[in-house]
């Protein structure tokens, strides 16, 4: 069967390729920009149609699909793009649909980027086609943002609060989908993805400083946060996300046992912990740069 990735040169999306072509599996990600294509695995097809400005010639990456994944980027034209690939999968008989979603939307819906997603989970449910959606905790690897901030400065700049979240590792979010988009048992379910603990900005800092070596302060200002990200989101999704940030600060992304029971059930394993994540990144930091 051939499995259609959107999203598929992102910080999931490129695990979750590389995931299902070592399984064998027939994989074409559909990437928007053609500077992207280089960024697919050469086991993978990439296909290159822009949704929006190019209709028509994205609809022709449908065919022959039997499977879709989906993870949309944060764009101000989200819900759009999102309910438009809905209804090319419909009209091109996909009989799976796998969409990334995310955790906490009960209370975090009223952000835009995050509200779009409540949109499309809406229409995904009354589409007819057969779906599971998977929603994830707050990435482990959103930390990369912290990288330099941490070494040269000594702040961890993400403003994740006191109140925590059960933050995953986007390995385990691949393997999860490649689960669901090649097994039975997954129509109508959403799965909620999370790590095996909660975390809170000064734990996220403390252990980032035990790993490095060297104090690590949590800064915890979503202005500080904002002003560090000027150089590379725009001014509406800097605004997007520190709103993000206010709600998680106030009301966390909170995980339970049974969540991460099911997760442990649908890896045939405990998820990655958040310790194991920051020792492999400190080696990997430290590796000369050839």
């Amino acid at each position: 069967m051939t499995i259609l990735v959107l999203g598929g040169t992102g910080r999931v999306g490129t695990h979750l390729v590389r995931n299902l072509t070592s399984q064998n599996e027939t994989v074409r990600v559909l990437v928007h920009n053609p500077d992207r294509a280089a960024l697919v695995p050469d086991a993978a097809e990439v296909f290159v149609a822009n949704i929006l400005e190019d209709p028509n010639g994205a609809r022709a990456a449908f065919g022959g699909v039997e499977s879709v994944f989906m993870l949309n980027a944060a764009t101000d034209h989200e819900t759009v793009e999102g309910l438009l690939v809905l209804s090319m999968a419909r009209a091109a008989g996909v009989k799976r649909f796998v969409y990334q979603s995310t955790h906490s939307l009960a209370h975090l819906h009223h952000i835009p980027h995050l509200g779009a997603k409540l949109a499309i989970e809406a229409a995904l449910k009354s589409s007819g086609l057969d779906y599971t959606i998977i929603s994830p905790n707050f990435f482990f690897q959103a930390d990369e943002d912290c990288r330099y901030a941490m070494l040269q400065h000594g702040f961890y700049l993400n403003p994740v609060g006191d109140v925590g979240c059960w933050r995953v590792d986007v390995r385990d979010i691949a393997e999860a989908a490649a689960k669901v988009l090649t097994s039975d048992g997954h129509s109508g379910r959403n799965y909620a993805l999370i790590g095996p603990e909660n975390l809170t900005g000064p734990q996220c800092a403390e252990k980032w400083s035990r790993a490095l070596g060297q104090p690590v302060r949590y800064e915890g200002d979503i202005n500080v946060w904002e002003a560090s990200m000027e150089p590379y989101l725009t001014s509406w999704m800097i605004e997007d996300v520190g709103a993000m940030f206010y709600e998680i600060g106030l009301h966390g992304m909170l995980g339970n046992v049974d969540e991460l029971d099911t997760l442990t059930r649908l890896l045939g394993r405990p998820p990655r912990s958040y310790d194991d994540y920051i020792k492999e990144s400190v080696v990997a930091w430290r590796e000369p740069v050839s």
